[in-house]
């Protein structure tokens, strides 16, 4: 019997990594035992809450170890994978996830297989290579993968206490004004994958190219999922990670929700300040949203189009309005430190604020992050020096209360869209306005 764990990295840099889950691995582990089934045993290395020194006891030895890299937990996974070469050196290691992907040569220096794109069809592959002993260095996918062909991810691989939360400082559906939200048993879900946007501070062409588009599952096995969650775990309420959490066609956004209202379940989601009209926001509420997030980026229009948002200023306001005049709390995500940001950009943001009324604003400041249109090209952006350092590729500030805000770039002065702020200036600007949103209790810390 081949043993593969799943190692989940500790995830230190969150203020709280349990207020996510690992879908990557639920769906990946699930893919494989309904291949393999008894020819293998699974498990999933959770190290989320251990001191990262002390991480290598609580992993058992496997026959393969396989690990999702994101640029943040690129470091950790080198010194796991190094310790675990050391003590197990007949052991394997297969890794996906975008850093993999935009960096394969420096992965496959540490790793020894690579998986380049949507997993689902390809780790099957590699571990039947790995049990005939002809595991490939890489495997490439080469069609868009379609995700209603596979199952819902079974959450079996944790403790029902991690999958499911409740209680202050735990629960994921809490109010501004209605703390008690906080006691409904809830958990995260992903029901679509990918986006079709490129925004310049996100958009990673080489991950993308290969999984085009944006995919969602269809209605019906939406619907599956969450009584399957009720019924295992109790949830009364899911936070929604989608990038965007409603199809683009109106049509397939009522089918959708209708799916989620059918169930009963309360939720929370994001999506792009473009998406909602009032028939939506509507049905939105009458299928259980009770909290939306929204990407706005900024309120300069010449940093939003700079970054190739494709919002406008006046989007935003009208959208906030239709969430609100159907009794669903509006957060939304402002990034400070953008390309093309204006002297007052403080005072810009201010006058928004007190205008549209958001119940809650969670301010960032801009990382350049590795495989992203402005990683790529920063003589487009103006930056004069980038940090390369991938422990600091994170645009959100204030995990510690003993943290200093830092950036990982720095403009030249003149750029192509004109003379830039200082990192003194935007961190400065930052300060100022994270200051004043807490002071009105708009932000959560």
């Amino acid at each position: 019997m081949l043993k593969i764990g799943f190692i989940f990295p500790s995830s230190e840099y969150l203020h709280d990594p349990f207020r996510g889950d690992p879908h990557t691995h639920f769906q990946i582990l699930t893919i494989l035992e309904d291949y393999f089934g008894p020819k293998v045993e699974l498990s999933l290395i959770d190290l989320r809450g251990i001191k990262k020194e002390f991480a290598f006891y609580h992993i058992p030895e496997c026959d393969v170890y396989l690990h999702s890299v994101y640029t943040l937990d690129y470091n950790e996974q080198i010194s796991i994978v190094k310790t675990l070469k050391d003590r197990y050196p007949l052991s394997r290691h297969i890794a996906g996830g975008p850093h993999a992907i935009e960096f394969q040569e420096d992965c496959l220096k540490i790793f020894d297989s690579l998986i380049i794109g949507d997993g689902e069809e390809l780790i099957i592959q590699s571990v039947k290579d790995m049990i005939c002993l002809k595991l490939k260095p890489i495997y490439k996918q080469e069609s868009v993968v379609d995700i209603n062909q596979y199952p819902y991810p079974r959450r079996k691989w944790l403790t029902e206490s991690t999958i499911s939360r409740k209680g202050p400082g735990r629960g994921l559906i809490s109010l501004k004004n209605k703390q008690e939200y906080e006691n409904l048993m809830s958990t995260t879900a992903i029901f679509s994958r990918g986006c079709p946007y490129k925004c310049h501070f996100c958009h990673m062409p080489n991950t993308k190219k290969y999984g085009l588009g944006i995919r969602f599952r269809k209605p019906e096995l939406i619907k599956e999922e969450i009584e399957y969650l009720k019924k295992d775990y109790g949830i009364q309420a899911i936070s929604f990670l989608d990038e965007i959490c409603m199809p683009l066609n109106r049509d397939k956004t009522i089918a959708h929700l209708e799916a989620i209202g059918q169930t009963g379940i309360l939720w929370k989601a994001q999506c792009r300040v473009d998406g909602i009209t009032p028939e939506i926001a509507a049905l939105a509420k009458g299928a259980g949203c009770v909290i939306m997030c929204m990407g706005m980026e900024s309120v300069s229009q010449k940093s939003l189009d700079l970054i190739n948002k494709k919002i406008s200023v006046e989007q935003a306001k009208k959208s906030i309005r239709h969430l609100k005049n159907n009794g669903i709390e509006v957060r939304i995500y402002l990034i400070l430190g953008l390309p093309g940001e204006p002297n007052d950009i403080v005072e810009q943001t201010w006058t928004f604020i007190k205008e549209t009324e958001p119940d809650l604003v969670y301010l960032c400041l801009l990382t350049v992050r590795p495989g992203t249109e402005m990683y790529n090209h920063p003589e487009k952006f103006g930056f004069k020096a980038v940090n390369m350092n991938w422990d600091k590729t994170m645009h959100l500030h204030s995990r510690y209360e003993d943290e200093f805000p830092s950036l990982s770039f720095e403009y030249r002065e003149q750029t192509p869209w004109g003379k830039s702020l200082s990192n003194d200036r935007i961190i400065k600007n930052y300060l100022e306005l994270q200051e004043t949103l807490k002071e009105a209790g708009l932000c959560t810390r």
